[in-house]
């Protein structure tokens, strides 16, 4: 049975160019003959000549096989790799910008400049309301609490939260608790009534985290909360499939006639070492500046910052039109901070991260970090964005010396006309 398989075998293979024609023959008729009459194997008269090319056909068989099966694995590797390159060319496209867009690869002027003031204006707007109602809130909060030694209401905040905590399944969690508030109380119910699938360490670990959150000053939450955006818009950046949509939606690029990219790209990094340069100087001094203005006048100067220090280096981009690339990182507004730090903690010490034995004031460190994103921005150095590191530098500096009184007069306005 072996050799009628080996004889087939050789009938499948075209062997006759490689073995030639007496080899083949020699090697077919005798064995085919041994098949027929096992008996007379040995028998079989033998030539020499037979033999030789009877074996030269069986050693070239099997090397012309290996041959055309190495051949077949090479065809194969290679069909693979053309087919997982073209995979990986539908999967993970190649991020390739393109500058031309509505306005025709021309630096619109006009348009962002509106579009940038329209922004400011409303968002300290809205800001201001927001601000006026947290203070309503913190005055009622104040009143409830004066009652108390008088009259002691029933339906106030301490109460609420009171029946808020004596829910059945919050008291399961076993934990005590420091409820600074009803949103707390509320977050920590919500947490308590997760599904039973939920592992109950599970929940106290969150529920200690929310403690945690909740103790912290809303300035303070406010920085970690933008933080936070910073590292979500950089885990978007990291996904093959969504760079197409952040290239187009989370880059300003002056050519593509796109205005509130100027707004989309202070929250965008590209790479981890932009992201935490940027984040660590804004949790650094943005906690303490926070703190000082308060959460909505904080959030209010962030956002205007990073917008205006983008549209300064796109209104100047036409001046170096061979300079022109696009732009994207919070440094802008992380400047802004800065500025805003120094007016309000001119002798705060700091030391910067390359060199932090040598400390120094913020009064002296800001303005060399000015004058250098200065010669930067005259000389056309590419290695940062210096208009508008100098532009969020120059705004932080101006708003806290001139800006808090419009604030405050806005402040004033809003209240006036809610009461």
């Amino acid at each position: 049975m072996l050799r009628q398989n080996y004889v087939q075998r050789l009938a499948q293979y075209p062997f006759r160019r490689a073995v030639g024609v007496r080899g083949y023959k020699a090697a077919t008729s005798h064995l085919s003959s041994s098949i027929v009459q096992p008996k007379s194997i040995y028998a079989a008269r033998w030539t020499t000549a037979d033999l030789k090319y009877a074996r030269l056909a069986s050693l070239n068989v099997r090397g012309y096989a290996r041959s055309r099966y190495e051949e077949f694995k090479q065809w194969q590797n290679e069909q693979r790799s053309q087919q997982q390159s073209q995979d990986h060319s539908q999967n993970e496209p190649e991020w390739e910008y393109h500058p031309e867009g509505p306005s025709g690869g021309r630096v619109l002027l006009l348009r962002p400049t509106l579009w940038a003031l329209a922004f400011t204006a409303s968002t300290f707007y809205v800001c201001s309301t927001m601000f006026v109602d947290h203070q309503e809130q913190l005055l009622k909060k104040s009143r409830t609490i004066l009652d108390m030694f008088w009259s002691a209401p029933k339906g106030t905040e301490s109460d609420r939260v009171w029946n808020i905590m004596s829910d059945p399944r919050v008291q399961h969690l076993n934990m005590y608790h420091n409820v600074h508030s009803e949103a707390h109380a509320k977050m920590i119910r919500r947490i308590a009534h997760l599904p039973g699938w939920v592992p109950h360490e599970l929940k106290r670990t969150v529920v200690a985290f929310t403690d945690k959150w909740y103790k912290l000053s809303r300035g303070t939450r406010c920085v970690y909360t933008i933080a936070g955006l910073n590292v979500l818009v950089f885990s978007m950046w990291q996904m093959p499939r969504l760079l197409p949509f952040m290239a187009r939606r989370f880059l300003h690029d002056p050519r593509s006639g796109l205005s509130y990219t100027m707004l989309t790209s202070t929250f965008s990094h590209k790479d981890l070492w932009h992201l935490l340069f940027n984040s660590i100087a804004l949790v650094s001094f943005g906690t303490s500046v926070a703190n000082k203005m308060g959460a909505e006048h904080f959030t209010a100067f962030y956002l205007s910052a990073g917008v205006l220090s983008s549209l300064a280096s796109h209104l100047l981009a036409p001046l170096r039109p061979a300079l022109i690339l696009p732009s994207l990182g919070a440094s802008g507004a992380v400047y802004g901070v800065l500025g805003a730090m120094m007016m309000l903690f001119p002798h705060a010490q700091i030391a910067i991260i390359f060199l932090p034995f040598i400390p120094m004031s913020l009064s002296h460190a800001f303005p060399a970090l000015l004058a250098y994103d200065f010669a930067g921005a005259v000389l056309g150095w590419r290695t940062f964005g210096h208009v508008a590191h100098l532009a969020g530098g120059l705004y932080g500096i101006a708003y806290l010396e001139w800006g808090t009184q419009y604030w405050n007069r806005l402040v004033k306005f809003i209240d006036r006309r809610k009461n």
